[in-house]
């Protein structure tokens, strides 16, 4: 019996501790839950920024103001609604579609509801529109990276996504200038490089002389002495002169990939966020003016367009 009952006691004795263990992992599990839902939501918002920084910018600005980031003296000026509505006055929330930032379960929904919308089927949202004023980003995107960017919209801090913004700029920069002078101060190391705001473009009515930065000059000009810089999002001009044959250096110093188009002449160059391409002329051009413009899908309309003019 000395054995039974010593067993028995040694049984008894684990099931209390394994009950023990239980009960404190199940008290628990609301705190881990909790962390767990914390690291998702900290992915969602970082994906969502990488999105923001493709997608968006170009349109609502690296603090989501969009229209309204010139009256805090944010350059260029944008086209996109405002997305960051913590600068809206109460009774400007109160005529908006959606109230993005909101702690109401109600508003939160309708928001979602509405963003999810508009970043598939852009505005307008009628499939036959073949003029947007917001692209639509349905076949671009897929549902979990619409949900990320949906996410951030309505939870992320919008100080993030502009550190994030002016970070990546300042890396693009500095990736460009070391592609023409590798023995620059952070080649190597671009993604040490001071913060950089999107650039700004020249003043209206500024010529390609004149609006051409000596680092637009010095980094690769063309034969003919063309250049322009591509910005994020803008021209370093809205206006050039050249002649059939001659060529022009683009250089991208945006984050963002840019194109060069001429619909008439059959002109269109591409340059990733960094790179620099030449474009030419063709040399049956008809002297006359042309307009150049950025296709990607809502840079010619936050203003990447200007008038290429033939000379005879």
């Amino acid at each position: 019996m000395g054995a039974v009952q010593k067993l028995a006691t040694v049984v008894i004795i684990g099931l209390v501790a394994l009950a023990t263990v239980l009960v404190v992992y199940l008290a628990d599990e609301p705190n881990r839950r909790s962390s767990e839902t914390g690291e998702q939501d900290a992915v969602a918002i970082e994906r969502g920024t990488d999105l923001y920084i493709t997608y968006c910018l170009q349109c609502h600005g690296p603090s989501g103001l969009g229209s309204m980031g010139a009256a805090y003296g944010e350059k260029p000026a944008r086209v996109g609604g405002i997305l960051n509505q913590a600068y809206l006055t109460p009774d400007q929330l109160a005529q908006a579609n959606a109230v993005f930032q909101s702690d109401d379960p109600v508003k939160q929904s309708v928001a979602e509801d509405w963003l999810r919308f508009r970043i598939i089927y852009g505005i307008p949202a009628e499939p036959n529109k073949t003029t947007k004023v917001m692209p639509a980003f349905g076949n671009d995107l897929n549902v979990e990276e619409v949900n990320d960017l949906v996410y951030l919209i309505m939870h992320g801090n919008w100080n993030y996504v502009y550190n994030t913004t002016v970070k990546d700029t300042g890396k693009a920069v500095a990736d460009t200038q070391c592609l023409q002078d590798p023995s620059g101060e952070y080649c190597g190391h671009t993604d040490e490089a001071p913060p950089a705001y999107p650039t700004p473009p020249p003043p209206a009515g500024a010529s390609s002389e004149s609006a051409a930065s000596p680092a637009a000059t010095d980094q690769g000009a063309s034969s003919s002495g063309l250049s322009i810089e591509a910005q994020d999002v803008a021209f370093s001009t809205d206006a050039l002169t050249a002649k059939p044959g001659d060529t022009i250096t683009m250089n991208n110093v945006g984050a963002l990939e840019h194109d060069f188009v001429v619909d008439e002449l059959g002109i269109k160059e591409v340059a990733a966020g960094g790179e620099t391409v030449t474009i030419t002329i063709p040399e049956d051009a008809a002297p006359g003016e042309y307009t150049f413009y950025c296709s990607v899908p809502g840079h010619k309309e936050a203003g990447m367009v200007g008038t290429l003019t033939i000379e005879g």
